[in-house]
């Protein structure tokens, strides 16, 4: 019997590198018998994977669509392959329409994350993507619930989802292979024997504390969208500040991780899944990550925006001519203007290059 495996997330879950794999090797899970329809990626590696392979926009959502289905189980029949394999985590709010629709031997694959690492992750793509200027809250409400937002339960609320559908922690520790990637083929029973090398990529890549900050204090700013771009991109390779940090204080940290370990028990109890007991057991006893505040001194604002000026000149100049045209903006850190201010004027007084001879020499 061919095989139909829907990968849904949940959030946070490192969806964007399996698909960057995917999406690079079609030909090659082809040749090993696995039909991955095509879709689109971004400049970050980012993309709604194959949203549409299953489902249809209404307004500025999908939804689960019975011709979109036709056609893509019509392609893969017409393939040849034994395996339709499907990733999107914009399936998981529509997963109970969405197995309706799909035969039988229809499997789903959820990942859970640790609740805390959830929380900032959300919070830092907040900020990141949609302009955040606040600073972190810790708390569980804060940026819409951990969890997966809620989707996970209405999931499993669903017989015809929760019947087909596999729960597995989204913990390094517990992966079985070397990552998500050799996990999740081995969860779902795929051969990996011709797929040759499985290393995945890193895509979307988290910012240092350093980058978190700046780019908090420059949301702020009417950049628009190519700006705001070009600086995620720039600050993503900023190597200046912590890369392992937390910004949850310690205090609250114990406080959130027995409210995250109680929610992980009752969702166990509730639905009767064990699979997540392993990740609870760890967590339990996993130290956190050393704590930083969100407090920038000035020398180390301007080091970030030296840094802005090395890689991205033209984006440099963009963002001090903005402090200058709405100095009514208060910034988070202030210094900001005399640094953008004076990265952009040293970079308007480097020697223009030598014209080159237009005719030959001699």
């Amino acid at each position: 019997m061919k095989s139909i495996v829907i990968h849904a997330g949940l959030p946070k879950t490192g969806t964007s590198a399996v698909q960057s794999f995917f999406i690079t090797h079609t030909a090659k899970l082809a040749k090993a018998g696995i039909f991955y329809p095509q879709h689109r990626v971004d400049s970050n590696g980012i993309s709604a994977g194959n949203a549409g392979s299953l489902m249809e926009r209404s307004g500025h959502l999908f939804v689960a669509s019975p011709r979109e289905v036709a056609r893509t189980l019509a392609e893969f029949e017409g393939s040849g392959c034994h395996t339709l394999l499907l990733s999107s985590e914009a399936f998981l709010p529509e997963l109970p329409g969405i197995a309706e629709l799909l035969p039988p031997q229809a499997r789903f694959v959820l990942y859970v994350r640790d609740p805390l690492a959830f929380l900032e992750s959300d919070y830092n793509q907040r900020v990141k993507r949609l302009a955040h200027v606040d600073p972190f809250e810790p708390s569980p409400d804060a940026y819409g619930g951990w969890l997966g937002h809620e989707h996970l339960y209405r999931a499993l609320g669903s017989e015809a989802v929760r019947s087909r559908l596999v729960l597995r922690p989204y913990l390094p520790e517990l992966f079985v292979g070397d990552n998500l990637l050799t996990d999740l083929f081995d969860t779902v029973g795929i051969d990996t024997t011709e797929l040759g090398d499985l290393s995945l990529a890193r895509v979307n890549l988290s910012y240092s504390l350093h980058a978190l900050e700046i780019k908090r204090a420059l949301n702020a700013l009417p950049l628009g969208p190519q700006l705001q771009e070009r600086l995620d991109i720039h600050l993503q390779s900023c190597p200046l500040g912590p890369t392992t940090y937390t910004l949850i204080p310690p205090a609250d940290h114990e406080r959130l991780r027995k409210i995250a370990d109680d929610e992980l028990h009752a969702l166990a109890l509730r639905y009767d899944i064990d699979s997540l007991e392993p990740m609870r057991e760890l967590l339990r006893e996993k130290p956190p990550k050393p704590y930083h505040p969100q407090q920038l001194t000035d020398e180390e604002v301007d080091a970030v925006v030296r840094h802005i000026a090395t890689v991205g000149k033209r984006l440099t100049r963009r963002i001090a001519q903005t402090l200058v045209e709405h100095p009514e903006i208060e910034l988070v850190y202030p210094s900001l203007r005399d640094s953008f201010a004076a990265a952009a004027a040293g970079l308007s007084e480097e020697p223009a290059p030598p014209r080159r001879r237009w005719w030959p020499r001699g």
